[in-house]
């Protein structure tokens, strides 16, 4: 009785096994990319171009509630007001392509936002300028890459929001520049 006992469970356990293994197949595997309705460099974009979108805003609603320095601040009206729009943008292309974005910043990019929070005056100014310049350096090349995307939807937003991405990396770098 015992031996039976075994020997099913150790065929439950084998099914089991030889399922999940089936289950890995390269075509399960790539079924998410498929469903989506855009490739693995698209669903890249999409998901950056929005995390980084949410970091730009709360860093410059931060902004906007320590600095004193006009040129800040305005750089920060303008990121906010013009990322919440290209972000409306990469949220549409998200659910026409069936990509579930997070509606929150990532815990790194959470721990950059209290990081900078904890500062003021010019070294906060200062911290926020370079964050801004960094950032969009980055999301200028994102979007760069992608204006050359298959997909017409994706080059669409790509070739939408790089001008205005080049134009805030400019501005801050002007600012930049200004607190020297």
């Amino acid at each position: 009785m015992r031996s039976n006992i075994t020997k099913s469970i150790f065929i439950v356990i084998a099914l089991s096994a030889a399922c999940a293994v089936q289950s890995c197949t390269e075509e399960k595997g790539n079924s998410y990319t498929a469903k989506t309705k855009v490739n693995a460099e698209g669903l890249h974009f999409i998901r950056t171009a929005h995390e980084a979108g949410l970091t730009e805003i709360k860093a410059s609603e931060i902004a906007k509630q320590k600095s004193t320095n006009s040129q800040v601040t305005g750089l920060a009206d303008m990121v906010i007001a013009d990322h919440k729009a290209l972000g409306a943008d990469v949220d549409s292309l998200a659910k026409h392509k069936f990509v579930t974005v997070i509606a929150e910043v990532s815990h790194d990019d959470r721990a950059v936002l209290d990081s900078l929070a904890k500062k003021t005056g010019p070294e906060f100014d200062k911290a926020y300028i370079e964050m801004m310049v960094a950032d969009h350096e980055e999301a200028v090349e994102l979007f760069k890459e992608n204006t050359k995307s298959n997909y017409t939807a994706v080059r669409d937003v790509a070739e939408k929001g790089l001008p205005k991405l080049e134009d805030h990396l400019k501005q801050a770098k002007a600012v930049q520049a200004g607190l020297k």
